[in-house]
C-alpha cells in the first residue's frame, strides 16, 4: 500500500512493507520513498523525516544534478566513452561491410561500420551496448576464475546482465549475476565486485566472517567500495539514467 504525505516543501511517498524498520529511498527521478512497517504511525513516519530532512534534501539534489550529468549524453564524433575506468575519444569509421566491430587503441574506442549503420543514434546505442556485454563476458570469466582459485570456491554460473541498481548478486544455488556496467569502472572496482560475490558461496550473509574473507582478498576493499558508491552513477551507456540513493 502507497500513500503520498508532505512535510513543508517535501513530497514523500510511504510504503508499508513487512520489515522492522523504516528506511528511506530516493528513486532515479528524485522522488523520495519510506519503507516503512505496517505497525508504525504516520506521525511516527514524519518525525523520522524531519530529522533525516537536511540529508533527504541534499540528496534529492544530487540526484537531480546527477541526471543532467549522465541522461543527455552525446554519442557524436569525438565525445567521451568510459572503458576501465578511462574516458576514451569515440570515434566512428565508415568501412565496406555489413557487420560492425570495434577497436579500442591508444586514447581511442573507434567503432567501423556502413556509413547507413553509423549515421543511426539508436544503432550506436545498440552497438555500445552489445560490445559491453560480450566484452564483460570474458573479463568477468578470467576474472572470476582467479579468484574463485584463491577462494577455493566454485560458482555453478555466471550470467551477465545490464541492471539498474545491483553490480552483482550471488545465489545459493552457486549462481553468480554480474552487471556489465561494470566495465566502465577501474578493473580493481570489478574485482571488489567479483570477489564480494564469490564470498557470499562461502558466507550467505554480511556477518563479520564474511568481510574478513573479502578483506583477505581485497585488503582495501572499503576504498573501492567507497569508489563505487561515489562514482556509480557515472557508469551508464548513452542511454536515459537510472539510479539512486538509499540509506
Amino acid at each position: 500500500m502507497e500513500t503520498t504525505h508532505q512535510v513543508l516543501s517535501l513530497s514523500y511517498t510511504v510504503v508499508r512493507k513487512n520489515k522492522k524498520n523504516i528506511s528511506i529511498k530516493i528513486d532515479e527521478k528524485g522522488k523520495v520513498i519510506i519503507n516503512a512497517p505496517y505497525h508504525i504511525s504516520y506521525e511516527s513516519i514524519e518525525e523520522v523525516v524531519k530529522n533525516k530532512m537536511p540529508w533527504i534534501l541534499k540528496n534529492v539534489n544530487i540526484v537531480k544534478e546527477r541526471m543532467e550529468c549522465v541522461k543527455f549524453r552525446d554519442i557524436k564524433q569525438g565525445k567521451k566513452i568510459l572503458w576501465l575506468g578511462k574516458y576514451l575519444n569515440l570515434e566512428r569509421y565508415i568501412v565496406d561491410t555489413r557487420k560492425w566491430y570495434i577497436r579500442i587503441f591508444k586514447n581511442n574506442f573507434v567503432i567501423y561500420g556502413s556509413k547507413t549503420l553509423l549515421e543511426d543514434e539508436e544503432s550506436i546505442r545498440d552497438i555500445i551496448y552489445k560490445f559491453y556485454r560480450e566484452k564483460a563476458k570474458l573479463i568477468f570469466k578470467h576474472k572470476v576464475d582467479v579468484y574463485s582459485k584463491k577462494l577455493n570456491v566454485c560458482p555453478r554460473n555466471i550470467t551477465v546482465r545490464c541492471q539498474k541498481t545491483l553490480w552483482g548478486s550471488c545465489y545459493s544455488n552457486g549462481n553468480i549475476n554480474l552487471n556489465c556496467r561494470l566495465l566502465m569502472a577501474p578493473i580493481e572496482i570489478i574485482e571488489y565486485i567479483i570477489v564480494h560475490e564469490l564470498c557470499h558461496l562461502v558466507y550467505m550473509n554480511h556477518s563479520k566472517d564474511y568481510w574478513k574473507l573479502v578483506e583477505c582478498e581485497i585488503p582495501d576493499y572499503v576504498n573501492r567500495r567507497e569508489w563505487l558508491k561515489n562514482n556509480g552513477y557515472m557508469l551508464v551507456f548513452p542511454m536515459r539514467f537510472k539510479g539512486g540513493i538509499y540509506i
